[in-house]
């Protein structure tokens, strides 16, 4: 009989300890996947939440679970991991061998992940980590991990300087509200400044150049900041730099964050390129704007949030009103998160008309956020936001299938309608969704000859990824969209570019002047180039007898407007039917 040396019992301990982790996070896992709101459910994840090892779970590279101990060992909260992708915690450092085990598990090569990566805390300074991870199914697609992490029994490499951050020389998070507390305490100063400057392009370098060009821009603009502020500039965190300034004016301040707009209108050397990088930054000071230094910072993130959102690339200085309007946006956030478990999400569809037969051809679904408080909110609202805090691909699963369901029972009731369901920018670029749309038709039994996806421009859009993966819906037999025709900068590249078999002209072009030359011009062209193309052609804003005379004339397909329907909840649509053709009928005869 052999006895097991006191080394041995320690591995055969934490192994043991890492295999009971990882069966409380299945379990949990399975419950979440499920939607189960049971008591065993919360027993479960109050278990999985008091675990020693850090556990999370990952949806398409993104956190959507973790536990309190993985946020003591890397510092970063909750709210911080919510908004982020593995990729961020952890360095280029990390061995060949990491990276490709990695790699092959993203590929679906390896369904299983053991190995110690380095991992970034929020100061920027590094640990290592032993992290072993899971590849799961779920059953509204994407790629989705669990696993847990601990921290290594070897140390990482010390930092040259206590609080520095290793890869930009700067100072760090921890640095920054030491200093802060020394100021406010009895650094002797009667007041300061705290700017938070954020790199703007950081993330878009990330997904297409990769995390070392990433790295390589924090560096570069780390050396850019303190060329021009010296010992006063912080890496706070990711693609944020703070700067800490000691008894300065307002007017100074606007000064200093002007010099550093100007310092990066030049090009950055960027894998041996030239790369043009902007800022934006956000100011508080003390004592007018807080008396700590946590609200000093809370009000500097608000201000430069604010300033991303209206005025990207220039600077925004904290004033109360941009706190109340930081805080209703969280509120919002939050409840939004919360919309779709509480059944506040609901479709609406509005009569698509095919002005050849004069018959309702089917609807197009319109998602409205019905909030306890503030109505009905309109997804122009939403939608941008739900793509900003990453609840976009739950709510247009949900979407797609309730529109299909929806319309699948009115087809069994003797109707043939289609439907025309909407894409957000992000969607359309999703990993999965080729497989979600399959799925979601194979789950509702609705034909995807029925159904028509729509898509509308933006501006930086990358259309050869879109054209991949739009063709890949086309594959499934579905029809592809292009909203809002002619509104946009690239309107004819999508055409060139993309497998469409319909565009909609806008209700901007009809609704108002379309008797207007130049509109008529315009709305003979663009019909004209769909028919040349053998696209059909919807015309939105549709509200008078002669809106209808003139379409006819000109030979467009589809009619939709407040002439023939509003948008209508499903249980309102029926019941409205013989008033749409009653407008129909009406609306040809004018014609």
């Amino acid at each position: 009989m052999s006895i097991a040396t006191p080394g041995a019992l320690t591995v055969i301990m934490l192994a043991a300890s890492a295999i009971f982790c990882l069966i409380v996070l299945w379990l949990y896992l399975h419950h979440v996947l499920q939607h189960s709101e049971s008591n065993r459910e919360t027993t479960i994840r109050e278990l999985t939440d008091s675990l020693s090892d850090g556990a999370f779970i990952l949806k398409n590279d993104h956190f959507i679970y973790v536990n309190p101990s993985l946020c003591a060992v890397l510092d970063y909260s909750i709210k911080d991991f919510k908004r982020m992708k593995w990729q961020d915690i952890t360095t280029v450092e990390n061995s060949g061998n990491a990276a490709q085990l990695l790699k092959e598990l993203r590929e679906g090569k390896r369904r299983e992940f053991q190995a110690k990566l380095t991992g970034v805390r929020r100061d920027g300074s590094k640990i290592l980590l032993n992290v072993t991870a899971k590849r799961v199914s779920s059953s509204g697609g994407g790629k989705l991990y669990a696993g847990t992490i601990r921290v290594a029994s070897e140390p990482s490499a010390p930092s040259d300087q206590p609080g520095t951050d290793p890869m930009t020389g700067l100072p760090g998070r921890l640095r920054l509200r030491h200093d802060m507390l020394h100021e406010i305490l009895d650094g002797g100063a009667v007041s300061f400044a705290l700017i938070l400057v954020d790199v703007d392009g950081l993330t878009r370098v990330n997904d297409t150049l990769g995390h070392e060009a990433g790295n390589q821009l924090l560096i570069l603009a780390a050396k850019r900041l303190a060329a021009c502020e010296r010992d006063h500039v912080y890496h706070f965190q990711g693609d944020t730099f703070a700067i800490l300034l000691k008894d300065i004016s307002r007017a100074e301040a606007e000064r200093h964050m002007k010099r550093i707009s100007e310092e990066f209108t030049g090009p950055l050397s960027l894998n041996q390129s030239p790369w043009y990088e902007s800022v934006t930054m956000g100011i508080s000071f003390f004592p007018d704007d807080a008396d700590n230094r946590s609200q000093m910072i809370e009000h500097a993130e608000a201000a430069i949030h604010y300033a991303k959102k209206v005025s990207k690339g220039k600077y925004q200085i904290f004033n109360p009103a941009i706190g109340r309007k930081m805080k209703k946006q969280l509120e919002l956030e939050m409840d939004l998160r919360r919309a779709l478990s509480r059944d506040q999400l609901v479709m609406y569809y509005q009569p698509q008309i095919d002005l050849r037969s004069g018959t309702m051809q089917g609807n197009e679904a319109l998602m409205r956020w019905v909030h306890p408080n503030l109505g009905v909110i309109s997804p122009s609202v939403f939608i941008p936001l739900a793509e900003q805090i990453g609840i976009i691909e739950e709510i247009g699963e949900w979407a797609l299938e309730t529109a299909c369901r929806q319309t699948k029972i009115w087809n069994e009731l003797g109707f043939d309608f289609r439907l025309s369901v909407n894409l957000s920018p992000k969607q359309v670029l999703q990993d999965n969704l080729a497989d979600l749309v399959r799925q979601t038709l194979r789950k509702t039994h609705f034909p995807p000859q029925l159904l028509h996806l729509e898509i509308t421009e933006t501006a930086d859009a990358d259309l050869l990824m879109m054209a991949r993966k739009l063709g890949e819906l086309r594959d499934l037999g579905t029809g592809i969209s292009i909203d809002d025709f002619g509104t946009g900068y690239n309107s004819l590249n999508y055409l060139k570019a993309l497998p469409l078999t319909q565009m909609k002209i806008d209700q901007s072009f009809i609704r108002k002047d379309y008797y207007n030359q130049h509109n008529t011009a315009l709305i003979r062209t663009i019909i004209a180039l769909a028919e040349e193309l053998k696209l059909q052609v919807v015309a939105e804003g549709v509200e008078t007898a002669e809106h209808v005379r003139f379409l006819k004339q000109l030979h467009c397909d589809l009619a939709q407007g407040y002439l023939f329907g509003r948008p209508l909840p499903a249980a309102s649509l029926l019941s409205q039917i013989p008033l749409i053709n009653r407008q129909i009928t009406l609306a040809s005869l004018d014609a």
